[in-house]
């Protein structure tokens, strides 16, 4: 009996390393999708995806015996949105994003816009490169744990997020409204104890971890 296949894995066509691969991702429980020109990414890896979907615009050498969904390059998402798609019809409710930053700005940013619409629908998704990982919160609580070389930054995403609280930062915050178009206040804070707590009571949080 096969492993069960718990974490939807998509690797996108963006920055992404050979290394930052082997490190995130479990062959043997992560269900793989690669984005379009994501595939070139896994392969270069040894990484072999459960499932390629894309419009094939950008990939070195498409497949032949391998599971696709081959989409129209006139479309109203973009291949990575499609590929969350995918994972979400499929029951799966934890993901993570490789090769979702980088290159384009905009499609880096509408990564992140759909990173924190998933936290809203309860999914789970977080962004990882090589100098970052990104997560988003939406009424709730997450503990980051304190790291070398290590800063956080917490932005408001979308509208006003009521009931912000940081404990364990350098700079802690204490039910604070916390408003999109300040984007400074909560810019670069360093963890102090062994973990930073963040939490919203009410709203979405973008948190953006970065090595120094």
């Amino acid at each position: 009996m096969g492993t069960l296949k718990t974490r939807c894995v998509i690797i996108g066509g963006g920055d992404c390393s050979d290394d930052i691969l082997k490190e995130n991702i479990k062959v043997d429980s992560d269900y793989i999708i690669c984005a379009d020109s994501g595939y070139d990414y896994a392969i270069s890896a040894g990484i072999t995806p459960d499932l390629l979907i894309g419009d094939f615009d950008s990939i070195k050498a498409i497949p032949k015996n391998m599971r696709k969904v081959t989409l129209p390059v006139e479309k109203d998402v973009t291949d990575s949105v499609a590929a969350f798609n995918e994972g979400v019809n499929q029951k799966f409710s934890s993901f993570v994003l490789f090769g979702g930053t980088g290159g384009r700005f905009e499609h880096t940013f509408a990564n992140v816009s759909l990173m924190a619409k998933a936290s809203k629908d309860n999914i789970e998704l977080v962004i990882i490169d090589e100098k970052h990982i990104f997560r988003a919160i939406t009424n709730s609580t997450v503990e980051i744990a304190k790291k070398d070389n290590q800063q956080i930054s917490v932005f408001a995403f979308g509208e006003k997020a009521f009931g912000v609280t940081e404990i364990g930062f350098h700079y802690p915050l204490t039910d604070y409204t916390l408003d999109p178009f300040d984007g400074c206040l909560g810019t670069s804070n360093d963890i102090v104890d062994d973990y930073g707590k963040i939490t919203v009571e009410n709203g979405t949080l973008v948190i953006i971890e970065t090595k120094l």
